[in-house]
C-alpha cells in the first residue's frame, strides 16, 4: 500500500459529524435502556425469591427478608450514585435493585403479611 491511496481529508472535516442527529439519537436511547434494566430486574426477580427471600422468610421470618432487600437497595444504590463506576456496572446494580425488591415482593409470605399491614391500617 502506497501513501497515495491514504484518502486526504479536507481541512473542515471535524464538521462531518451530524451532532444533532448524535443527541437526538442518545435521547432515544434513554427509555429503552432504562425499560431494558427494569425488565431485566423484573426477569430475575423469581430467582431472588426462590434462593434469597423464601430461604431467609424460611429460618428467620419476613422481616429478615425485608432487611435483606433493603441492605441490597442500599448498596445498590451506593453504586449507581457512584460518578467513577462504569456505566455498565450501574446498570447491573440497577437491575440487582430491581430483581432485590421485586423478588421479595413476590415472595407469598410477605405478600400477606403486606396485605395484613393495609388491612390493619
Amino acid at each position: 500500500m502506497s501513501y497515495d491511496q491514504i484518502p486526504q481529508l479536507p481541512t473542515d472535516h471535524h464538521n462531518a459529524v451530524d451532532w444533532q442527529r448524535v443527541k437526538r439519537a442518545a435521547r432515544l436511547q434513554h427509555p429503552v435502556r432504562t425499560a431494558a434494566t427494569l425488565g431485566v430486574g423484573i426477569v430475575l426477580a423469581p430467582w431472588w425469591t426462590d434462593h434469597a427471600a423464601l430461604p431467609l422468610i424460611a429460618t428467620y421470618g419476613p422481616a429478615a427478608a425485608f432487611g435483606l432487600a433493603a441492605m441490597t437497595s442500599v448498596y445498590a444504590s451506593v453504586v449507581m450514585a457512584n460518578g467513577r463506576i462504569r456505566p455498565l456496572v450501574r446498570r447491573a446494580a440497577a437491575v440487582v435493585l430491581v430483581a432485590a425488591v421485586a423478588g421479595t415482593l413476590f415472595a407469598s409470605p410477605v405478600r400477606t403479611l403486606i396485605a395484613a399491614w393495609i388491612m390493619e391500617s
